[in-house]
């Protein structure tokens, strides 16, 4: 194949239309079903952010609990005047 036959190909080639029919047909039902489909399908870091005050109002609720149910260690003046006592001994020798 010589040099003017492989140009007229190429000259041909550029000439050429292409079809672009298919791919116009119905782009824009396409692409918004497409955008639909993106925007109904959330990420995990979206569901993170939507459940954050349930997981501050758990942990809050958790802390409430737990200060409330910690006994006091002045409730128990027993114990208290005990190691005390026992400090003391342990200190001073006796």
């Amino acid at each position: 194949m010589n040099d003017d036959q492989l140009h007229n190909i190429f000259a041909a080639a550029r000439r050429a239309a292409p079809d672009t029919a298919r791919a116009e047909l119905a782009f824009e039902t396409r692409l918004l079903a497409r955008l639909r489909a993106a925007r109904n399908a959330a990420p995990w870091f979206v569901w993170t952010w939507r459940l954050a005050p349930l997981f501050a109002a758990i942990v809050v609720a958790l802390g409430v609990w737990n200060y409330n149910a910690a006994p006091n260690p002045l409730d128990d003046l027993h114990g208290v005047y005990n190691a005390d006592a026992t400090l003391v001994a342990i200190l001073t020798g006796e």
